[in-house]
């Protein structure tokens, strides 16, 4: 009995010093644990103060943009200030120079004496114009031939597209099915005639704004055939009378004319150093636009704003938008 007892209390020495082990190595483990997290408390410490600096970094960031934003404003209305200062200055420059030309005797020029000649040209110019009116322009013209031709393209792929399902089938039919031939014959047939429906529904879809399109173009190159001769004696009677004003200009510019006030407060008292061409091209069409309209203001250049006329109020606001660039 007593050496059955020790070989029980031997093993459960041993059980006991295995579970000690065991206890000892989780020990460790859990230690090593402790370490690890107090490790990973120490990253989060220092993710928390990145974080920290980061939101005090953004923070800065706004202040700056802000302080741009405000510096950025403050340099707006200063330029806008200038502008305005400098605008001031250049008309008393230009009063001053006026006054001391009119001592010096200089001659004044005179744009508002019109010529029974340019009277009779800018109205034929003006009857060409008013033609126009009723005209496509050329934007709406290249819009009507591009429906046109998406409509076209639209018809010639689904029609290749047919053709290629055609030939498919045909390959279908005379070859066996398990034919490598056919096999790809099967695909080309079934993708072609995918596409081609969906061409046909396009081009299904594209017919009426075609059609609408083409009536529209043909209506116009109708009335243009009617009008033909008109718009010839008008754009041969504006070029004749912008030759005239042009050569009336150039001849006060030459002779260092004084310019009418409405002529000065748009475009000033000289051509300028850059854009000469342009300067000269816009003056030109102002001085045809008061012969047209027979506008007298001494001051304003285009007159007051009207839309009685056919087409003049297009006129004065393209001309208006031009004039502010100078």
């Amino acid at each position: 009995m007593s050496d059955e007892y020790s070989s029980q209390i031997r093993q459960l020495d041993q059980r006991g010093r295995s579970l000690e082990s065991e206890v000892s190595d989780l020990e460790s483990e859990v230690s090593s644990l402790k370490s690890k997290v107090g490790y990973v408390e120490d990253l989060d410490y220092e993710l928390r103060d990145i974080r920290g600096d980061i939101s005090s970094v953004e923070g800065d960031l706004r202040s700056v943009t802000d302080d741009l934003g405000n510096l950025d404003g403050d340099v707006r209305c200063h330029i806008k200030e200038t502008s305005r200062d400098l605008k001031r200055l250049v008309a008393r420059v230009q009063a001053l120079e006026a006054r001391s030309r009119i001592a010096d005797g200089a001659p004044e020029a005179d744009f508002d004496t019109v010529e029974p000649l340019w009277r009779d040209l800018a109205r034929t110019a003006a009857l060409g114009r008013e033609i126009r009116l009723d005209l496509l322009s050329a934007q709406q013209r290249f819009a009507h031939s591009s429906s046109i031709r998406a409509l076209k393209g639209a018809v010639k792929e689904r029609d290749e597209l047919r053709s290629e399902v055609v030939a498919a089938a045909a390959v279908l039919a005379a070859t066996a099915p398990q034919a490598a031939e056919h096999q790809k014959a099967v695909l080309t047939f079934e993708s072609a005639r995918a596409h081609a429906d969906n061409q046909h529904r396009r081009a299904v879809k594209l017919n009426g704004p075609a059609q609408q399109a083409r009536a529209a173009l043909d209506e116009d190159d109708a009335l243009r055939e009617t009008k033909v001769s008109l718009l010839e004696e008008s754009d041969k009677a504006e070029k004749e009378l912008t030759a005239l004003l042009r050569g009336c200009l150039a001849e006060a510019i030459r002779d260092r004319s004084l310019m009418p006030m409405w002529f000065v407060t748009v475009l000033g008292p000289v051509p300028p150093a850059e854009k000469t061409q342009e300067w000269m091209d816009l003056a030109t069409e102002v001085l045809a636009y008061r012969v047209t309209y027979q506008v007298t203001d001494t001051v304003v250049a285009l007159g007051p704003e009207t839309d009685d006329i056919p087409g003049r109020w297009e006129w004065h606001d393209d001309l208006t938008k031009r004039l502010k660039r100078w």
